[in-house]
């Protein structure tokens, strides 16, 4: 059987999601996007039709399934529109803008009979499969303090565009990167109970729109005449009922010095040993006791390709009506937690409407 995707998003990740559709040998039915020049440029690299009606693509009776990859605020809306017409739905990171979206999103899912998996694609990462396998295989023992750092110097991503609006993004440098941290921890983890949350959020380098200088900015060049209101690090403490708790510290941006401070960390430290690796690395740093004493080892990463992994547990998920991935339910625990952090560091303000899709 043949599973026929349509990709909702022709940006950048909406580019790898096509590319990982072909890699998982499934068929891509459509590439969706209200941009004609950006939608048109991806359907012909994925040889595939392309359409900006997203009601007319949903409806077609062969689709299965559907990628979401659209600016936050559009995922609610899409999201229970596809799984109203029946489609299966990767959704990218972060879930929606709150907890309330995501509470939506799971009800309609669950009303549907359809399949809801999140895209949090660090689960796929060679040192986050390993890391999961050795958390399951006890040599850890009892896991008492997690860390989960990223930091970028100068890399807020498309300043003043919909990535640093609040009303459209959800946040900043938390809603963006840290739940990829968040959900990879929690999935170490086993998802434990979250008990309490102290946070606080930081915009010390976005507001100046016209005298900073970015070594990257993945969303393309700053809108010098655009909004900026939305953190750009984050920093909290995580306690779980279990006793455990989670070190978060996220960036995109921070005079951070380039030496002796690597880009991401994370670490597990349990009774009986610990890991510690960087998000993108090939090894996982390992130390157990042995008589006593710390004894120190490497351990490689098998090479994975995960984007084409996430699509492949979405495609044999289609197939078999199980979720392979990360779930709705626990993607919601994720936003409850981004939520808590935001409203322990500063009340939450009004949110302005957003702007019709269609």
């Amino acid at each position: 059987m043949t599973v026929n995707i349509a990709i909702l998003g022709a940006g950048s990740v909406g580019a790898k999601h096509a590319a990982a559709v072909r890699a998982a040998n499934a068929n891509i039915s459509c590439i969706i996007d209200v941009d004609p020049v950006r939608g048109r440029a991806l359907a012909k690299e994925s040889d595939a039709p392309y359409s900006d009606d997203v009601r007319s693509a949903l409806g077609d009776a062969t689709l299965d399934g559907v990628v979401i990859c659209v600016p936050n605020c559009y995922h609610k809306e899409l999201a229970i529109e596809a799984l109203r017409a029946g489609k299966d739905v990767l959704l990218e990171k972060p879930m929606a803008l709150n907890e309330a979206e995501c509470k939506a999103i799971n009800e309609v899912a669950r009303k549907a009979g359809r399949l809801l998996q999140l895209g949090f694609v660090h689960r796929y990462t060679a040192v986050g499969q390993l890391a999961k396998k050795i958390a399951l295989a006890g040599t850890l023992g009892d896991v008492y303090h997690v860390k989960a750092h990223l930091y970028l110097r100068r890399g807020i991503p498309g300043l003043g565009k919909w990535f640093t609006t609040k009303r459209l993004s959800g946040g900043g440098a938390l809603i963006d990167v840290g739940v990829h941290l968040l959900d990879l921890a929690l999935f170490v983890l086993d998802f434990p109970a979250v008990e309490s949350v102290l946070g606080q959020v930081y915009a010390n380098f976005g507001s100046r729109l016209d005298g900073y200088v970015y070594e990257s900015m993945w969303a393309g060049p700053p809108d010098l005449e655009g909004v900026f209101d939305v953190e750009d690090s984050a920093h909290a403490m995580i306690r779980f009922a279990s006793g455990t708790t989670l070190d978060l510290q996220v960036a995109w941006a921070g005079n951070f010095p380039e030496i002796g401070l690597p880009t991401s960390m994370m670490g597990f430290f349990g009774e009986r040993g610990g890991i510690t690796f960087e998000l993108f690395g090939g090894h996982i740093n390992h130390s157990h006791e042995k008589d006593g004493a710390i004894v120190d080892n490497r351990i490689s990463a098998p090479e994975t390709d995960f984007y084409r992994d996430q699509l492949a547990d979405f495609v044999e998920g289609i197939q078999t009506r199980r979720i392979l991935g990360p779930t709705g339910e626990q993607g919601q625990i994720v936003q409850s937690i981004v939520d808590q952090i935001y409203r322990s560091s500063r009340p939450l303000g009004a949110v302005d409407p957003v702007p019709a899709l269609h």
